[in-house]
């Protein structure tokens, strides 16, 4: 049997709490247009269909034909909505505002429950946040409208890009795939966003590729950056930037499908997150932000140390409001560098409470969180993790690199001198391969940098040479923290998974 969409099953939790006699339900939305439709649509599903009435403070109750007299006033709306007597829907919008601090106005609700709790009439109230006195808690229902699914985002797609001078064009360069990503990565934002999304992505466009994907999810950088502690990550290397590293490449192209319509189906698992280890400048924080490049949605970066220098608040929460945004953008990658600076054993005993209430917070969202929200974690020092984090469940899997072997420096020197513009076939590859033996990855960048350096002042193309030269010139972590690097390829020894092949 299919499952109902989103939005078919909104519809079904409201005509069950209309069936139920709820006499008020508090939606928790800013999208009142479309809480309009939805409650239009909601009518049509009975028979005879209940009016729909919406009232604003400015033009009072009024309905497709039918206007209430002298209801612009709260307390006098209220009252007609006591006063009548037929099967109607009433959608209250803005007077929230009015009911934190007015005892009269909560007092006029509570008649208004015990007028509508005995027949087929509801008042709806349509309010960003929720403000509702403790006398009501118990008369009226409060249901979160959950954002717009695929369907919803899909019809609203092609109804801009039918609505722009090129719609011919637009529609035979969207593939199938790309109006899926196109699609997801716009899951998360409300229709008006959505709609603003997609024409700004297309504004100057006759044809569509991948790149359009980019300026959606810039949409979502505005939800983003209200949250104060969370920073959309714009720079989202792709696989073939990053230089071996195998094993974590093919558990991450395994996953290509899980958000696909067809991986749904088939009743595949979303993947939780990955916890990255192992040596310095060996990749652990491009390996974090490829998974989003590779979904193509928003990569969510997250200071766990910022938690708790007080620029934010409370670290609680701050941290419930950063979690809370990253789940409202979803299907999105939340990349939290060096976890362990803000949930490690001994920052809990030297944080105290509120140390161990993030870290307990933080827990639990991780096990509970309903949306894809995918942890790309990295740690430095991953023997600081208390144990609660490791354990299976909380992650996928994880990933320990370190130093790389020659293929994988092969591919790292070519990645690097081709970003640089250097002509490979000028460069002896097999000699550079050993002599950055024991070098990271950003050792090798360094190195590359610096040899450019040195050919451009001398006015000549860049040779091994200048990168022999360069490499001389530096001395490996390999050779610096020969004894840690060790102490944490034995930890990994039989606790991680390899991410390069041997």
């Amino acid at each position: 049997m299919e499952e109902p969409s989103r939005k078919q099953q909104t519809l079904q939790d409201l005509k069950k709490l209309v069936l139920s006699k709820a006499s008020i339900v508090y939606i928790l939305s800013d999208e009142e247009d479309r809480v309009e439709t939805l409650l239009k649509e909601l009518s049509a599903t009975f028979q005879p269909g209940p009016k729909l009435f919406i009232w604003n403070p400015f033009y009072g109750l009024t309905g497709e034909e039918e206007t209430i007299e002298n209801s612009k006033a709260p307390f006098d709306a209220l009252d007609r909505v006591i006063q009548r007597t037929e099967q109607a829907f009433y959608l209250f919008e803005g007077i929230h505002s009015l009911m934190d601090g007015d005892p009269l106005l909560t007092r006029k609700m509570k008649d208004v429950h015990r007028a509508l709790r005995n027949r087929y009439a509801t008042l709806f109230i349509v309010a960003p946040v929720l403000v509702v006195p403790e006398e009501l808690r118990r008369d009226m229902v409060i249901y979160e409208l959950p954002m717009p699914d695929d369907s919803e985002v899909e019809r609203i797609l092609n109804s801009v890009i039918s609505g722009t001078p090129h719609a011919a064009k637009l529609t035979e360069s969207l593939t199938p795939d790309l109006k899926e990503h196109m699609v997801k990565a716009a899951l998360g934002l409300s229709l008006d966003q959505v709609a603003r999304a997609f024409r700004s992505a297309l504004i100057g466009r006759t044809t569509l590729d991948a790149s359009v994907i980019d300026g959606v999810i810039e949409e979502k950088g505005q939800l983003i950056r209200k949250s104060g502690i969370l920073t959309l990550i714009t720079n989202r290397p792709t696989l073939d930037e990053i230089g071996g590293l195998e094993n974590l490449k093919d558990w991450l192209r395994k996953r290509s499908g899980v958000l696909s319509k067809e991986g749904k189906t088939f009743g595949l698992q979303l993947p939780k997150g990955v916890l990255i280890t192992g040596v310095s400048g060996c990749g652990k924080s491009l390996c974090a932000k490829v998974f989003a490049s590779f979904w193509q949605v928003p990569l969510l970066h997250l200071d766990m140390a910022r938690l708790y220098d007080g620029t934010m608040g409370e670290p609680e929460k701050a941290l419930q409001i950063a979690l809370q945004t990253a789940e409202t953008v979803a299907p999105s990658v939340l990349w939290i560098d060096e976890i362990e600076a803000g949930i490690s054993v001994q920052s809990q005993k030297a944080g105290g409470g509120s140390q161990s209430r993030v870290f307990a917070s933080f827990l639990t969202w991780m096990q509970e969180k309903k949306n894809f929200v995918f942890i790309a974690a990295t740690a430095n020092v991953i023997e600081l993790l208390p144990p609660e984090v490791l354990r299976k469940g909380r992650f996928d899997q994880i990933f320990f690199v370190t130093l790389p072997n020659a293929q994988e420096r092969k591919s790292i020197l070519s990645i690097h001198l081709k970003r640089n513009g250097a002509d490979l076939s000028n460069i002896n590859l097999n000699m550079l391969i050993k002599v950055t033996e024991g070098f990271n990855g950003a050792e090798i960048e360094q190195a590359v940098y610096g040899a450019m350096v040195d050919a451009f002042n001398d006015g000549r193309p860049l040779t091994e040479h200048d990168i022999i030269i360069a490499v001389g010139n530096i001395i490996p972590l390999s050779t610096t923290m020969k004894e840690e690097i060790g102490r944490m390829e034995r930890w990994a020894y039989n606790r991680a998974i390899l991410a390069s092949k041997n």
